[in-house]
């Protein structure tokens, strides 16, 4: 295929020199000898690029069956060495920044970064100057039709009838005018479809190329980022569910005994039955405790609120992922009572702070489509605010983004109660698309948290500018989660986004790490 492109260049370069050879008079051999010139500059800058990035990804993808072959260990490891993966430079110095990257994520024991964060279309799309090379087949087009004009007004000017010699004259003139017309435009047209064709021909090999090697990447070298969270989180699931197989049961609380009244769940077969009992029992000792992740002002750094986060501190395994006991708490309905339980220590941490004489920042709690179908929220919240006497404002919800798209009416009918009691309401998880959320009819949320996992590296400016300009448009307000490094956050800033929280700026901390910051932040 990539001799297959070779040969298509030559036959166009050697067509563009034939029609310059050819051209009738010195005006159409300046319009083709342009065109020529043109074409030249886009192959060079627009095509060759492209065939080359086509050829480096054939090597990174034989490179990687080789190390596969060769390894009996980590294919990384091997790759990591290799300083002429691609055998190409631009591949390369992408993929050394990517292998720096990883080596420091690593160290810091992070989830690896994706390779299509730092080699993905739209990096080899600016680094082959796409964006211009797409404007040449018009402008080449729009000189055949210059041309065309130009010999029009060539043939037209001539024109003169005082005489029979002079009648004769101009028709030569006239018909002279037609032919520069003809030609440049006949020549523009057909050069123009021939760059098109093989631009396009040449983009997609490179595109479907790419395809291949990030499947492949992905499948032989390190697994997508997803894929890792979703091995940890197994891993961590199964090494937790056989540390509490070997503890000692607890035979004295059940759900049905224990102070959160109720009837036991109902408990199915593998990690739920060794974990509910568990659970309950921590309910009951006080064990699950919420840390709070900072939100800030982008601008200034300070904080402005904090999301509280569940965990669990388990007596005698520390400290418990969400992962781990969260799902199971989801799939048979249990979940609403750890909420309710985190939710009202919130509030009365937020008393204990008022009563201190510390200014609380506004918290914001977690509300899922579960807990709106089993309880009626504005009322469990009103009650709250009451008990504890503490203002509305001090207090955001927000609701999962599924939760609005999967139980609209429902939802909707909260979210109002809620921000008539004076709640600030946050639509949680948004990833950007309004034409789902245009769906959803009467939505009044004070605020979308925008995640950022869709918008990784900076190549993704230009979309995240997109999502934050057709905020403005539609008077939405947006915040951010999910800030895990200075890209995104100079990115962010670039858009005007005004508030952000992710591990960049602050991880989750306990009571007393936030009380330190606030303390702090007050200085």
């Amino acid at each position: 295929m990539r001799r297959f492109m070779y040969v298509f260049i030559l036959f166009i370069l050697i067509g563009g020199i034939l029609l310059t050879a050819y051209a009738p008079d010195e005006v159409s051999t300046v319009f083709i000898v342009l065109m020529e010139v043109l074409l030249f500059l886009g192959v060079g800058f627009g095509v060759l690029p492209v065939i080359q990035y086509y050829r480096g990804l054939q090597n990174g993808l034989e490179s990687i069956e080789r190390v596969t072959e060769a390894q009996a260990g980590s294919a990384w490891a091997a790759l990591a060495q290799t300083e002429d993966f691609f055998q190409q430079s631009t591949l390369n110095a992408l993929f050394h920044d990517y292998r720096d990257k990883v080596t420091a994520q690593r160290e810091a024991g992070q989830v690896l970064s994706d390779v299509d964060e730092y080699i993905n279309e739209d990096v080899l799309a600016l680094h082959s100057w796409q964006s211009v090379i797409q404007q040449l087949p018009g402008t080449l087009t729009g000189l055949g039709i210059l041309g065309t004009f130009i010999g029009l007004i060539i043939g037209i000017r001539g024109i003169g009838f005082t005489t029979v010699n002079a009648a004769l004259s101009s028709v030569q003139t006239l018909l002279g005018g037609i032919q520069i017309a003809f030609y440049t435009s006949i020549a523009g047209v057909i050069l123009s479809l021939l760059f098109n064709i093989m631009y396009r021909i040449a983009w997609n090999m490179m595109i479907r190329s790419l395809g291949i090697f990030t499947e492949e990447f992905h499948k032989n070298v390190i697994p997508s980022a997803e894929e890792q969270i979703r091995y940890r989180e197994r891993k961590e699931i199964r090494q937790i569910t056989e540390l509490l197989e070997r503890l000692p049961k607890n035979a004295g609380f059940s759900a049905a005994g224990g102070s959160l009244g109720g009837q036991a769940p109902a408990v199915g077969g593998g990690n739920e039955q060794i974990l509910m009992p568990q659970i309950l029992s921590a309910l009951h000792d006080g064990e699950f405790v919420f840390y709070l992740q900072s939100r800030f002002d982008l601008n200034t750094r300070k904080i402005v609120g904090a999301e509280a986060l569940v965990r669990w501190n388990h007596s005698k395994l520390g400290t418990v992922s969400p992962a781990v006991f969260i799902p199971v708490l989801e799939s048979n309905g249990y979940i609403t009572k750890l909420d309710q339980y985190i939710w009202e220590h919130v509030c009365l941490t937020i008393r204990r702070w008022i009563d201190a004489g510390l200014r609380p920042v506004p918290l914001s709690i977690n509300v899922t489509k579960t807990d709106i179908l089993a309880m009626d929220i504005a009322d469990f919240f009103a009650d709250m605010i009451k008990k504890y006497r503490i203002p509305p404002r001090s207090l955001e919800i927000e609701i999962a983004e599924n939760a609005y798209l999967q139980s609209a009416s429902a939802v909707i009918e909260t979210e109002e109660k809620l921000r008539q009691a004076g709640f600030r309401v946050v639509v949680d998880g948004f990833d950007g698309d309004y034409i789902a959320l245009n769906a959803v009819e009467n939505m009044g949320a004070d605020v979308l948290k925008l995640d950022l996992r869709r918008f990784a590296g900076s190549q993704n400016q230009s979309a995240l500018n997109d999502v934050f300009d057709q905020a403005r448009k539609l008077h939405l307000t947006l915040a951010v989660e999910g800030i895990e490094n200075m890209e995104q956050l100079a990115m962010l800033r670039k858009c005007g986004c005004a508030e952000g929280q992710g591990f960049f700026l602050s991880k989750p901390a306990s009571l007393k790490e936030f009380e330190a910051l606030m303390t702090e932040d007050e200085l």
